[in-house]
């Protein structure tokens, strides 16, 4: 596929971050833009800036808050109601959590599986139907670097982020053939709000990141787009991410076990695990 024109394209989580900047470059070609997220004021100011830029297009915002089955049946009902059809899906919406496990707040780990597990699921279960009947549709899924290979301290997200990874790997084979492709795009780290939004409070250590694996936020959606265009399965923008990606995704975890302990707040416990662990070895006076 060489261009979108003349097509519908539904972006959620947009927003803000990546979401916006797919919004933005779609509206270059598509005719219709459907734009959703939870946070209205935003969606508006975003629909009027597009708008400007591109008068040829219609675009459309809708309010939802896709963390919840109510949010995700209201935007559906929204869609039928008004009959729209789409041909393009941007699987964005998504959060994430960075810290250790067993102190995460189960309700925050709950929103985050609602939102990058169930909501990317139901909508693709909702549009599909309609692009196997028209024989068109390309639905872009967004999972993570992590989502390949698990990262300590990103237990919850990297969680989430592997199973849009096996999923869409398995749709995609079951909809070969039908006029419908799949991508999964695994960005990096991005210079967005969710990448700070992921940390449990303002204080808290950011995880590291080497300067040479952030991207910019135009090139991520570029390539990605173009990768979608292509029917690519599966994408990593940026060369040395990608490269990164590639050698994390290689290497065995045993391997990676120092490296976390030297960059991770994971090696805390090991001292005392050590010891424990010696002093249950003693034999018993």
């Amino acid at each position: 596929m060489k261009s979108f024109r003349g097509m519908t394209a539904l972006v959620t989580g947009a927003s803000s971050g990546l979401g916006s900047e797919f919004a933005r470059q779609l509206s270059l070609e598509v005719s219709q833009l459907l734009i959703t997220s939870r946070r209205a004021d935003r969606l508006q100011a975003l629909s009027k800036e597009i708008q400007a830029k591109s008068p040829q297009i219609k675009v459309c915002w809708f309010s939802a808050d896709l963390s919840c089955q109510k949010g995700r049946e209201i935007l559906c009902d929204w869609l039928t109601a008004e009959r729209l059809e789409i041909d393009i899906l941007i699987n964005n919406a998504g959060c994430g959590d960075y810290g250790l496990f067993e102190e995460s707040q189960f309700d925050r780990i709950q929103s985050l599986l609602e939102l990058n597990v169930i909501s990317l699921t139901y909508l693709t279960r909702f549009v599909l139907p309609q692009m196997i009947r028209k024989k068109r549709g390309i639905i872009i899924n967004i999972g993570s670097i992590v989502g390949r290979k698990p990262l300590p301290t990103c237990a919850a997200y990297s969680g989430s982020k592997s199973y849009v990874h096996a999923f869409s790997e398995a749709l995609r084979l079951e909809i070969e053939g039908s006029g419908v492709t799949l991508t999964v795009i695994a960005p990096g780290p991005l210079h967005t709000e969710f990448f700070y939004r992921a940390s449990r409070n303002d204080s808290e250590e950011k995880p590291f990141v080497p300067p040479f694996m952030w991207v910019p936020l135009e090139k991520v959606v570029h390539e990605s787009l173009a990768a979608a265009k292509a029917g690519k399965a599966f994408y990593v923008p940026g060369f040395y991410t990608r490269i990164a990606s590639l050698l994390h995704y290689l290497t065995p975890s045993f391997f990676l076990k120092p490296i976390y302990r030297m960059i991770l707040p994971i090696h805390s416990r090991n001292d005392s695990s050590k010891k424990n662990s010696l002093r249950c070895s003693l034999p018993l006076q």
